[in-house]
Formats: structure tokens, C-alpha cells, sequence
């Protein structure tokens, strides 16, 4: 109701210069479905004259029923609720509107006579946007609701971007996938015809020739780490990767994942600082083994040879602990999270920093989370960096 009245009695109309055609002008004009909600009718079709002169459609309900019929039904842009209704009070018709993800962006504008404070909260608290009060004011009726349409088209549109957004990103993984698939088949037969050459070569290659070789064999198996790291990292972001979970030693993972190294080890001082006792991790020992891999890997790649790399392995009741730590150049903090993303990478490859190889990184943040674990990485310019990472002990 815009006032409390009777059935026979006028209904009140505040009137003030027309000054909302100025204001207006201020920003692109709307029009919109509105929905006016009141039990009184003279308060509907009062409304609904103000509104439609200004060019938008508007709806009428008579009751909260109705209301809630009308809104699942056509969706209007605004709603102008009464509060005191028979039956389903516009207290209530906001709650339940606000708790439905399908009506929750309708902005509604509660009309109410109530100027006790805690009759507001109430409304706050259903979720209504804004208050209009009784007796009405024609030319905040019509500013109110042309800001709350303009709003509800602007969330429309953020919606409608952020949903084609989604809609070009599958596309873009979905086509990486499959591009990633179908390079494994080539990157399979360049393998497979580089071993034939060594077999030719016999066991006395040149010394030209065990260059190349070498050459080859590092792209050959850089390709397919990119590959690998590529199609783990989709998976893992889409969940699709199942998890072999079971209780391991970290000691004996650490100790096959620096073997996996080959003689990329060997011009480096690799220490393993543990107790002799088991310390054990409940995970999937392969893809803990290569997040140790890619951790010892980077620290490698990225630190002068002959330099120190310590890998550090303890534990307690509830989780273990792995670190690598080097003397290389140090990550700057800002960085410091952004190495971890794989967009952080691209944006850290752009400014000319290279703080890993690959996705490298990226693949083992969303093991050790897939894990329940998480990681991290302590560092500064100059001083070396400290990869880290946590498992739960025991499963959950």
C-alpha cells in the first residue's frame, strides 16, 4: 500500500518540479519490464501511470502469490513490492526471490508507509535494494527505478559477456587438448627414429655426433615433458585426473625422483638432508614423484653448475614437509604467486623473466592441492630460492 487507507480513500501523491527529464540525460535510457506488487488497486494503476509515460511495460500482482507467479514466469527488470499485504507479506516475496539463484539480480524497490528503523533492517535483511516511501514522491519513483533498471542491464550484460567468456575459454581448452593430442603421434615417431640413428651409429660415435645426439634427446624429451605437463594440467583443473592414494615413504620418492634426473645432476652438489627414520605421506607416490622431479628439476636448470641444492624431507603427527633449496638468483616477490599460475607465466616469460620451464609449476600446484597439501616458495634477488611443499600424513 502506498499509504494506509481504506478502500474509499485518495491516494497521496507527493509533487515536486520536474526536474528528472535533466537527470535523465545523464546516462543512456532504459526501458525495462517493471513489476508493480500492492493489494490496494489504486496504488497499482497509480503507479503504473508515472511508469508507462515513461515509456516502460509494467506488470501488475495484487498479492504475494501472484507476484512469485508473474516473476518465474516472465522475469520483469524491476520489482516494486508493498510490504503489508495480505497472505505472503513483501518481507517474505523478497526472501524467497533473493534465495532463488534464478531471480536473486532482480533489483527490488520495497514501497512501504513502515519508518520504524527496524522494519528497514527487515528488508535489508530479505535482501531488498532500496526503499521507497509512503506517501510517495512521483520523481524519486521515477529516478530510483530508472537507476535500478539500469543496473539490472548492466548486470545482464556482465552476465552475458562473463557466460560467452566461459564459452570461448572451453573452446580454447578444448582445442588445445586436442592439439596436444595430436602432437604426442609425431613427437612419438621423431623418438622413435632418433634411437634408430643412435643403433646405426654404433657404439663409437664421433664426437659430432654424440653432440647432436645429446642436442636432440634434450628437445625430444623437453617436447614431451611440455606435452605431458600440458594434458596433466587439464585434467587436473577439470578433476578428471583420479588419484592412487596410498601410504608411501618420502625419503625413497625423494631419492627415485632425483635418479629420474639423469646426468642433469651430476654437474650439481645434490644433497638430502632427512632422518633415518620412515617418513611417510598418504598420496599418489607418481605424481609426488614428479612434483619432486620438476622442484629438483627448476633448481637445476636455474643455478649455476657445481652449486649446492639441498632437499630437506620431515614430518610430524599430521603432515610432511618436502623443500628444495638453491643459490640461484633468487625469485622476486611479486612473483612469488604468479609462478605457480600458468597465465602467471606467460605474463612472467613477457618481461623477460623465466622462473621455470614450461607448466612445470603450474602441474605441481594442483597435484599437491589435488592432494589436500599445499605449496609455496620462500625467496628474494640474490639469495636463492626455497621450493616447498606439504602432504597430509595420515588421509582424512
Amino acid at each position: 500500500m502506498l499509504t494506509p487507507m481504506k478502500r474509499n480513500e485518495t491516494v497521496m501523491l507527493q509533487s515536486k518540479p520536474d526536474n528528472s527529464t535533466s537527470a535523465s540525460k545523464t546516462s543512456n535510457d532504459y526501458s525495462g519490464h517493471i513489476l508493480v506488487v500492492d493489494d490496494e488497486k489504486n496504488n497499482r494503476l497509480l503507479l503504473k501511470a508515472i511508469l508507462e509515460v515513461k515509456g516502460y511495460q509494467v506488470s501488475e500482482a495484487e498479492d504475494g502469490e501472484q507476484a512469485l507467479h508473474i516473476v518465474m514466469k516472465d522475469p520483469p527488470d524491476v520489482i516494486l513490492l508493498d510490504v503489508m499485504m495480505p497472505g505472503i507479506d513483501g518481507y517474505e516475496v523478497c526472501r524467497r526471490l533473493k534465495n532463488d539463484i534464478k531471480t536473486a539480480s532482480i533489483p527490488i524497490l520495497m514501497v512501504t508507509a513502515l519508518s520504524e528503523r527496524s522494519d528497514r533492517i527487515k528488508g535489508i535483511e530479505a535482501g531488498a535494494n532500496e526503499f521507497l516511501s509512503k506517501p510517495i514522491d512521483h520523481h524519486e519513483v521515477v529516478l530510483r527505478v530508472h537507476n535500478a533498471v539500469y543496473s539490472k542491464h548492466l548486470f545482464d550484460q556482465l552476465q552475458e559477456d562473463f557466460e560467452r567468456l566461459k564459452e570461448l575459454e572451453s573452446l580454447r581448452d578444448n582445442l588445445t587438448h586436442m592439439i596436444i593430442h595430436d602432437l604426442r603421434q609425431p613427437i612419438t615417431v621423431i623418438s622413435g627414429y632418433f634411437q634408430l640413428l643412435k643403433l646405426q651409429a654404433g657404439d663409437s660415435p664421433t664426437e659430432n655426433e654424440r653432440d647432436i645426439f645429446g642436442q636432440v634427446s634434450r628437445a625430444v624429451n623437453m617436447l614431451i615433458e611440455m606435452v605431458e605437463s600440458l594434458l596433466d594440467v587439464t585434467r587436473l583443473e577439470a578433476g578428471k585426473m583420479p588419484l592412487n592414494l596410498s601410504q608411501c615413504d618420502l625419503n625413497e620418492l625423494v631419492k627415485e625422483a632425483v635418479e629420474t634426473l639423469g646426468p642433469l645432476k651430476d654437474k650439481h652438489n645434490v644433497y638430502i638432508k632427512s632422518s633415518d627414520d620412515l617418513i611417510s605421506a598418504f598420496c599418489d607416490m607418481d605424481l609426488i614423484r614428479r612434483v619432486i622431479a620438476n622442484l629438483v628439476g627448476n633448481a637445476v636448470k636455474y643455478t649455476p653448475k657445481g652449486t649446492e641444492i639441498r632437499i630437506t624431507v620431515e614430518s610430524n603427527e599430521l603432515q610432511s614437509r618436502v623443500a628444495v633449496s638453491d643459490n640461484g638468483a633468487g625469485i622476486p616477490k611479486e612473483y612469488h604467486d604468479k609462478i605457480f599460475d600458468k597465465f602467471g607465466q606467460v605474463k612472467s616469460r613477457q618481461e623477460g623473466k623465466k622462473y621455470s620451464t614450461g607448466l612445470g609449476l603450474t602441474f605441481c600446484k594442483l597435484a599437491v592441492e589435488a592432494h589436500g597439501g599445499e605449496i609455496g616458495v620462500e625467496s628474494e634477488s640474490g639469495k636463492g630460492s626455497t621450493f616447498w611443499f606439504l602432504l597430509p600424513s595420515v588421509p582424512d
